[in-house]
């Protein structure tokens, strides 16, 4: 039987074979299509119909830490200095992985008193998500 909700404990989000260590926010996987005008002089009602999907970037917000070779900050500007295409990929607490492609940009985000100092990753993507369901028992 499904499940009323899943939880967001135990998301992992993996940029070129790299795990993130400190993710506290995903932003949306996938996207809606532009809406194409189809409405015609004998149509009395407007109508529209999909056209190309409209994905913004993919944006993950992660807690920023450099003192380390393998700190998030550093891995993920490693790759962004590279500059190639790479793969993304999230893991849902229920076995579903969402992947795609893109190019990575990091940046430290301003920070205020008594916060955290936080960083975002923006993967310009290249493909479309695809979806592997979790395996059935």
């Amino acid at each position: 039987m499904a499940k009323q909700g899943l939880s967001t404990i135990g998301i992992t989000v993996t940029v070129d074979e790299n795990e993130l260590n400190y993710v506290t926010e995903i932003g949306d996987i996938g996207g809606s299509p532009s809406s194409l005008d189809a409405t015609c002089l004998c149509d009395t009602m407007k109508k529209n119909v999909p056209g190309v999907q409209d994905t913004q970037a993919f944006e993950v917000t992660y807690l920023f830490d450099n003192s380390a070779v393998d700190s998030d900050y550093r891995v993920l500007k490693a790759v962004q200095t590279a500059g190639e295409v790479v793969d993304v990929a999230v893991e849902l607490p229920d076995g579903t992985v969402f992947a795609t492609t893109g190019y990575v940009t990091t940046y430290v985000v301003g920070a205020k008193v008594d916060e955290l100092i936080s960083a975002k990753l923006t993967v310009s993507l290249q493909s479309d998500w695809s979806v592997t369901n979790p395996a059935t028992a």
